[in-house]
Order: C-alpha cells, then sequence, then structure tokens
C-alpha cells in the first residue's frame, strides 16, 4: 500500500502543473531553507532592547529546545512521524476518506515534513495540485535529511501565534523563557497552538488553551512519552505568562537609525529575515533619561561618549508613535548662540587668552549692529566672562577679529556639513547661518571641546554576529585632531563658567560639566549642549512649523540638568583633564583682565597655557557701591519661576 502511494504521487507529479517538478530548486541544507530570523539588537551591557523582523523568528537548535516539546509535537501532529518516508499513507487514506463523505478538502493528512514543505515552498492554497506538489517535496526533503534534522527545521518554522515564529520566539512570547526551559505543562500548551493559533492562545482564551492541553497530554500518553501521572500532574498546573506586551519600544528612533546602518551594509534581506545579533553603543539607563526630556515639547536629544563617539542614546521626537522623523538628523536649524565656542576655539588657538579684553559697546559694521538679549553694554569684558553671559556684540567683534572665514573652516573640519558660502558674515559669530546645523552634527563638534580638542565620530553598533555567531564586523573608532588639548580644555573651562554663574545655571548638577545655551529670534529654537567628561548631550526644543517654542536656552539648561541628574545618580564624579602646561585657577578681575585684587568688583578664575598667564596685579580704584554685575537677569529667580509666568523679550541670541 505504501509503495504503491508513492509510485501514483512521483508519477502525478511529474506532469502536474506543467511538469513543475522538473523545474524545483535544489536543496542543499535545511538550515539554508526560508526560515526567516528576526535580528536582535543588544545595548551595551548585551541586555535586548528589540527586534527587526518581518516575521518574530529566533532559530536554534534542536538540542536547544526541550524534549517535552518536540515529543509533544510529534505526537499530536504526526505520531508516526519516525517511521514514514514523508508522506504517511494511513493518514493519507483517512484523509480521502474524510473528504470524499464532506464533499470537499478538509482533512489534508499532512505529516510534519509536508507541512515544513508547503510552509517553505508552496502556497496556502487548499487545493489537490498543491497537495500532490507538497507530498513530492516531502519525499525528497525526507531523503536527503534526517528525521533530527527535519524536525529541527518544523519546529524552528512554524507559526505559534502572537506574532511568534518558531518554538524559541513562542516561549519567550508566552512564558518569557527559553525553549530549552520548557515544562512538560507549558510544552504541551505551546504543541497545541499551530492547529488553531487564535483559537487556542491562552491570552486569547484560557479555557480554551486548558483544554487544548489536555488534549495534547492525552495525545502524549498513547503514543507513551510520559505517564498517566505525569500527564495529570502537568495538567493541574496553572498556565503562568510573561504577559502580552504592546510593542513600544524603546529607543524606536535609534533602532531605526541602526536599522538604516545595517541595510546599507548587508541589505534588507538579511536585515530582517537573516538572524543577525547587533551588539550596540546605546546605554539603556542614559537612554531612559533621554527620552524623558522632551515632555510635550518638540525637538531632538542626542548622548554621546566624547571620548568614543559611542551613541549613548538618542531621542528624535517627543513621540515616536506621532511622528518617525528622525529630528536629531533630518531637522537643520539656527543654533544661536550654541554656535559661539567655535569662534572662541579660534580665538584662543590664535594666541588670545581667557583674561584677553573686549569692549561690549554699540557697534555698527557696514550697517551691522547687534544688540546684547537684554539691550545693555557691559564695557571692557574678558572673554571668558563675554561667552559666560553669552554677550553678542563681544562675540561680534571677536568674530571680526579673529575672521569668520576661520569660525566656519573650524566647524566644518569637526563635522558641520550645512555650512554654505554665505555663511562668511559677522551674523555666524551669532549663529546666523543660511541653513543652520543638526543636533547630530553639533554634538560631533562638541566632543572635540570635551574631549581634548579631539573628534570622536559617532557610532551606534559595536559588532555585528551572523546566525551562526561568526563575527560580521567589529566598530573602530574614528577620531581627528582639530584643537590642541590646551585650546579645548581652557574653553572647557570658560563654558564650566556658563554653568556655575552664566546663562545656563539651572544645568548645575553639583559635579564638573561645562555647556552652551542658545536661544533663536522670537525663540523659534532653544538650545542647550553640555557635557562632563564622560557623557556629551545635546538638546534642542522647536516646534516643526517654526512657531515660537516659548523657552530659552537657559530653559532648556534647565531640562539637561534634570536630565543628567538622574543619569549619573549613583556614579562617581571625574573631572576634565587638564594638559601638563596647563595652569588653572587663577584670579583675574573681569573688567580689566588683569590679577584679581580685593578691589575688584568680579573676580573669575581662569586657566592659561604656562606662560601666558597675567602678571600685572589690578590695582584700579573702583567705586565701592558699584553693583556687581550679574549674568542673565535673575536666573535663580527664573529656576523658581514657571517658564509660563516669565515675561517673552525678543531675543536675538543668547
Amino acid at each position: 500500500m505504501q509503495r504503491l502511494c508513492i509510485i501514483v504521487i512521483l508519477i502525478v507529479s511529474l506532469f502536474a502543473n506543467n511538469g513543475c517538478a522538473f523545474f524545483t530548486p535544489q536543496i542543499d541544507s535545511l538550515e539554508n531553507l526560508n526560515l526567516v530570523a528576526a535580528t536582535q539588537v543588544f545595548d551595551s551591557n548585551g541586555k535586548l532592547i528589540s527586534k527587526l523582523f518581518e516575521e518574530n523568528r529566533i532559530v536554534v537548535s534542536i538540542n536547544n529546545i526541550s524534549p517535552y516539546l518536540q515529543q509533544a509535537i510529534v505526537a499530536n501532529e504526526d505520531s508516526r512521524f519516525f517511521n514514514h518516508i514523508g508522506i504517511d499513507p494511513i493518514g493519507i487514506v483517512r484523509a480521502i476518506w474524510v473528504n470524499l463523505r464532506s464533499g470537499g478538502l478538509v482533512e489534508g493528512g499532512s505529516t510534519l515534513t509536508q507541512q515544513l514543505a508547503k510552509n517553505m515552498f508552496l502556497t496556502q492554497e487548499r487545493t489537490f495540485t498543491r497537495k500532490i506538489k507538497e507530498a513530492f517535496w516531502a519525499i525528497i526533503i525526507e531523503r536527503k535529511f534526517s528525521k533530527q534534522e527535519i524536525l529541527q527545521a518544523y519546529l524552528n518554522q512554524v507559526y505559534f501565534g502572537e506574532g511568534a515564529y518558531g518554538v524559541e520566539a513562542a516561549s519567550q512570547v508566552y512564558f518569557g523563557k527559553h525553549a530549552s526551559e520548557l515544562t512538560l505543562g507549558e510544552s504541551a500548551l505551546l504543541a497545541g497552538l499551530p492547529r488553531g493559533p487564535n483559537l487556542y492562545s491562552p491570552y486569547i482564551d484560557n479555557q480554551a488553551a486548558l483544554e487544548r492541553r489536555k488534549t495534547v497530554l492525552a495525545g502524549m500518553v498513547k503514543e507513551g512519552y510520559v505517564t498517566q501521572k505525569q500527564a495529570e500532574e502537568a495538567q493541574r498546573q496553572p498556565i503562568v505568562l510573561i504577559g502580552k506586551k504592546k510593542r513600544v519600544v524603546q529607543a524606536s528612533y535609534f533602532l531605526d537609525y541602526v536599522a538604516n546602518e545595517l541595510v546599507g551594509r548587508y541589505g534588507a534581506n538579511r536585515v530582517y529575515k537573516g538572524g543577525l545579533k547587533v551588539y550596540t553603543t546605546l546605554d539603556s539607563v542614559v537612554q531612559q533619561g533621554a527620552e524623558a526630556v522632551l515632555g510635550q515639547y518638540q525637538g531632538g536629544v542626542l548622548a554621546l561618549d566624547p571620548r568614543t563617539g559611542y551613541i549613548k542614546a538618542m531621542v528624535g521626537g517627543r513621540s515616536y508613535e506621532e511622528s518617525q522623523l528622525n529630528r536629531t538628523m533630518v531637522e537643520v536649524r539656527q543654533p544661536g548662540s550654541a554656535f559661539k565656542p567655535f569662534v572662541y576655539a579660534v580665538a584662543l588657538s590664535q594666541g588670545l587668552t581667557a583674561n584677553s579684553v573686549i569692549i561690549d559697546q554699540p557697534i555698527n559694521i557696514n550697517g551691522y549692529a547687534p544688540q546684547n538679549y537684554d539691550k545693555k553694554f557691559h564695557g571692557p569684558i574678558t572673554l571668558k566672562k563675554a561667552i559666560r553671559l553669552s554677550v553678542n556684540v563681544a562675540s561680534v567683534k571677536l568674530g571680526q577679529q579673529v575672521g569668520i572665514d576661520k569660525v566656519l573652516d573650524l566647524a566644518k573640519n569637526m563635522g558641520i556639513t550645512t555650512l554654505v558660502p554665505q555663511d562668511n558674515n559677522l551674523a555666524a559669530a551669532l549663529g546666523g547661518l543660511t541653513q543652520g546645523v543638526n543636533l547630530f552634527e553639533m554634538a560631533t563638534a562638541y566632543t572635540a571641546f570635551a574631549n581634548g580638542g579631539i573628534v570622536s565620530r559617532p557610532i551606534s553598533i559595536l559588532k555585528v554576529l551572523d546566525e551562526n555567531d561568526q563575527l560580521l564586523e567589529e566598530a573602530h573608532i574614528t577620531q581627528q585632531s582639530v584643537l590642541s588639548s590646551e585650546v579645548a580644555y581652557i574653553l572647557t573651562n570658560m563654558l564650566q563658567s556658563v554653568i556655575e554663574d552664566g546663562t545656563g545655571t539651572p544645568a548645575n548638577i553639583g559635579r564638573m560639566a561645562a555647556g552652551k545655551t542658545g536661544t533663536t529670534d522670537n525663540y523659534e529654537t532653544a538650545w542647550f549642549m553640555g557635557y562632563t567628561p564622560e557623557l556629551l548631550v545635546g538638546i534642542y526644543v522647536g516646534n516643526d512649523n517654526r512657531t515660537p517654542v516659548g523657552i530659552s536656552g537657559t530653559q532648556v539648561a534647565g531640562l539637561w540638568g534634570k536630565m543628567m541628574t538622574q543619569v549619573v545618580s549613583g556614579t562617581k564624579p571625574t573631572t576634565f583633564i587638564i594638559p601638563p602646561n596647563v595652569v588653572t585657577n587663577i584670579p583675574i578681575c573681569t573688567d580689566s583682565g588683569k590679577r584679581a585684587t580685593p578691589g575688584c568688583l568680579e573676580i573669575e578664575y581662569s586657566a592659561f597655557v604656562k606662560g601666558t598667564e597675567p602678571i600685572v596685579i589690578d590695582t584700579q580704584i573702583r567705586p565701592k557701591n558699584q553693583p556687581k554685575e550679574k549674568p542673565e537677569p535673575s536666573d535663580k529667580e527664573k529656576e523658581k519661576t514657571p517658564w509660563w509666568k516669565l515675561p517673552l523679550p525678543r531675543l536675538p541670541s543668547m
């Protein structure tokens, strides 16, 4: 009977569908068949962040699948699996009889091998032609491969409901464990799902799942895999599920960024179906803090390790569900005063020092008359005080002195690609650019300030393994020296004062940090670029339609401070590395640039390359009742006063 069925099937299959059997693809390895596996993405600590897939599948070997599950599947789906040759004549006869009685194709009599062949090579149409092809393929598969190889392929391929393909994905979706760890009761429940995933899923109908599990256990007893006592004990066990999870993934913008990188290297088919393991630079703690920053504001947040360029967090908008646009990359905006450090970096590189004095007074350069945010002028001030208070006139005069073309060249060398020839004008000293900048490139450029003058190009992927855990690629840090370590440190020292007693005081987190605020005209965009020795975080806030966002860079500094307080909690404070030929904490009078004495109205403590620190003592006599100048009006009051109660003056740049 068995031989007759085989002969009939082989003869019919040769002529079915215009002899399609002669044009079928070659099978050399079941591992190379269409077992679509999800790509797994891990954070920097090896924690699984998410999976990239069209079908959620994790391919595992037969040795990593619970024997209970193997037995349950065989007992209930194909009890003669280990004895037939791909088709089961007894099952076929039974199916024919059922179909004849019903007057249609109701039962297929398919073996596990036939089901594997159907799902890998054929359509799901319920026709006799497809059944013939299915049987043909099953016989070929059985002749080429062992039963263990076939069972492994089937268990990795079959659908278990809830978006889970294969036993490993199913084990994690339902029980939060590996397929190798499944108990008898859990194995029986999963084995009952392929017949009707939507009918027997415990997430949908717990009672139906229990009844189906009972049927599967009975089948295992009948086939001698377990005893009646074992089956009864397993049936008494309650179904304990891990819980159905809504697919709202942490770091969605980052995952999109990584996926695009991978597709560019390996192609979409391998990325979404190839079972890659991708280890990334993401720090889940930093990412969690970054995702809480924006609230109802639109904007972007990017965190980098300035020492390596590793992307620690990326938030491309306030809600991924609302918009998948990654604003850290594609939004080009005016940076305002966040661009000023490039001007000061050039000045320091040309030999000016933190105590160099510039006169803040009204100017008109060929019709261009910049104003300070408070419409006031400070007279003689040091460069350090000028950047601390974000004085616009001082920045324009400094830009004119050092050459705006030199400023733009430095910015380009540090990673800013959106600058154009039309930017070669004095407005650029205040961040007034033709196009603007994006957060990704601004953060890249700022790594040089935090990293001793060396730009660290952003890296998101540490290594990629293929489906067999073979290394496909490994990250290499890409860096470029753009400033001397002395200039980078002295500028950092100047930017520390922004947080200590300047426009960025809400960013004070009680440990060493530096940064710069930026607010554009009409409050269209507000920035804060800040860093500690080991973490740089850039934030911009701005509406997509360019309407006023209603907060300043000082208030964004407050958002930065809240995030960083959370991120660094429990970590040991670190300090910026001081180059060996730099001296620090030299007391300077802010209105003369000379070494300070008690007669100075305001004293700042500055860093210098050895030999450039001032020697001349300030002996000027000043009126004692002259009030000490303060930074941007009432920063402490701003901290205490809700932002919506603050006045909204026009802010040219800050």
